[in-house]
């Protein structure tokens, strides 16, 4: 497969929401949440944004602490990490208001737990007082888990869904095949795996399928009898 970057439907309408928010006045909250199930290239469409941004792209984890995140955020934003953890917070507030960056926080799941709620409340004091954009994603249960923290969920601007990935978008994807993926299939994938991350498997195996067998391109039929149908 080719490595050219598919600009999706959800990957358009999450720059959107960036927009949107680097646009709000300062006394308006500037934070925002987008969430969805698995293999909608919310990933994929963070690291694209990263690359295009300075900004700080972080991936929640399961042994993050506050004085984690702060170091983190120290080494993103080249602070001087000696001193005490209130002292490495304020240099980072300043940082943040001097250079305002973008805080963008992958998997926030992880965070949406009793014992990690301090450390949401670490990013909502960063947002309050530097008055920079912080947007989570996570997947679709986070916006339920996040409406159970009303003083936090307020300050979400910007709520985006992220939906099954359009036909369009499939069909832009399965061109980057080395493999011809014909009309049929690309409908057919649309249909019954609108996820890029179940298509690409498809497609991974496609190519290594048709490469044995010295083809230039799938149809539904060929690819029924040999993945569909072989799987029952």
């Amino acid at each position: 497969m080719k490595s050219e970057f598919v600009k999706t439907t959800n990957y358009i309408k999450l720059v959107e929401a960036f927009a949107t928010l680097d646009n709000l006045p300062n006394d308006t909250p500037k934070m925002g949440l987008g969430y969805g199930s698995f293999g909608l290239g919310k990933t994929f469409a963070l690291e694209k944004i990263a690359s295009n941004r300075d900004l700080i792209l972080l991936r929640a984890g399961q042994s993050w602490t506050n004085s984690s995140v702060i170091t983190k955020l120290c080494i993103e934003l080249d602070i001087d990490q000696n001193g005490k953890t209130s002292e490495k917070y304020d240099k980072i507030v300043a940082s943040l208001i001097a250079e305002p960056k973008t805080i963008i926080v992958d998997e926030v799941d992880t965070l949406l737990k009793s014992d990690k709620n301090s450390i949401l409340e670490l990013f909502r004091d960063i947002h309050d007082e530097a008055k920079n954009v912080i947007f989570f994603i996570g997947m679709e249960e986070s916006n339920g888990k996040f409406k159970r923290h009303s003083h936090y969920y307020s300050r979400l601007t910007v709520l985006l869904k992220f939906r099954n990935i359009e036909a369009n978008d499939i069909r832009k994807f399965c061109e980057l095949s080395d493999v011809k993926i014909e009309d049929d299939l690309v409908a057919h994938f649309a249909k019954k795996y609108p996820n890029l991350r179940q298509v690409k498997v498809f497609l991974v195996r496609i190519e290594e399928y048709c490469e044995m067998q010295s083809l230039a391109s799938m149809d539904i039929r060929l690819f029924n009898k040999e993945f569909e149908n072989a799987k029952r």
